[in-house]
């Protein structure tokens, strides 16, 4: 078994990018479930509410830039 140097765990600048966007539209999420509930307990608004903060709008704001 080989073990991996440490530098090799740690996430490079584009992975923590991603995952900044990730925590960002959690907590957004997060806050718009605190303002109306129902957003928050629907399965099927989660699910596109996800697909559209993590895919169609990055994708948007690279074509724009």
């Amino acid at each position: 078994m080989r073990l991996r140097l440490l530098k090799d765990g740690f996430p490079n600048r584009p992975d923590l990018r991603v995952f900044a966007g990730y925590v960002l539209a959690a907590a957004v999420y997060v806050a718009i479930g605190v303002a109306v509930t129902d957003f928050l307990l629907s399965f099927w608004v989660g699910v596109a509410y996800i697909v559209l903060a993590a895919w169609a709008v990055p994708t948007i704001v690279r074509r724009l830039s």
